[in-house]
């Protein structure tokens, strides 16, 4: 399984990851922490824990904006072109 770890291009990673302005990196990192700000501020506030379901959208939400920084130009360019037909 190790070796899937070998085969990977780590040098297109790298570059896409510094890439932008500001970086990728930058950006993914300043959007995780905000999440992680959240959290922390809800538990410091003595609030109970989410529901099962809570939790789930809460991570598709995570996931679903890190995907959005990650292809902000081809949503971009989806966005623009549907808002072109009406």
């Amino acid at each position: 399984m190790l070796e899937y770890l070998y085969l990977a291009r780590w040098d297109q990673t790298y570059s896409f990851l510094v890439s932008g302005s500001p970086p990728m990196l930058v950006r993914l990192l300043a959007l995780n922490a905000l999440f992680l700000v959240l959290y922390a501020v809800r538990k410091s506030t003595g609030a109970r824990p989410l529901s099962a379901g809570m939790a789930l959208l809460v991570q598709l939400a995570v996931l679903g904006a890190n995907l959005l920084v990650l292809f902000q130009p081809q949503v971009e360019n989806y966005l623009l072109r549907l808002m072109n037909r009406f």
